[in-house]
C-alpha cells in the first residue's frame, strides 16, 4: 500500500468511528463513550483488516495486535478529527 493510500485509509475509517459513535454519544455517558469508541474502532480494523504496523511494513507474529493497537489509534484520531469539526464550525 502507496504510503498516501495508507493516510488516506487511516483517516477515513477515524471518520467512521466518530460517525458511529457519534449515534452513541447521545445515550450513554462520555467515559462510557470513551469504550465504545475504542470497542468500534478495534471492531473495524479486524473487520477490513487494518493493521497499521502492517501498513507501514512491519511484519508481526500475532496480527491481533497489530488489529487491537490499530483499533485504539484510529479511535482516538477520532476524537482528534471530532474537535476539529467543532472549532471550524465555530
Amino acid at each position: 500500500m502507496e504510503p498516501l493510500e495508507a493516510l488516506q485509509t487511516l483517516i477515513f475509517m477515524s471518520v467512521v468511528v466518530e460517525a458511529l459513535t457519534a449515534i452513541f454519544r447521545h445515550f450513554i455517558s462520555s467515559r462510557a463513550s470513551e469504550i465504545v469508541t475504542i470497542v468500534v474502532g478495534i471492531t473495524l480494523c479486524f473487520a477490513y483488516n487494518v493493521g497499521i504496523f502492517t501498513i507501514l511494513g512491519l511484519e508481526t507474529k500475532y496480527s491481533f495486535v497489530d488489529y487491537v493497537i490499530s483499533g485504539i489509534i484510529i479511535s482516538q484520531g477520532s476524537h482528534a478529527l471530532s474537535e476539529l469539526f467543532k472549532l471550524r464550525q465555530k
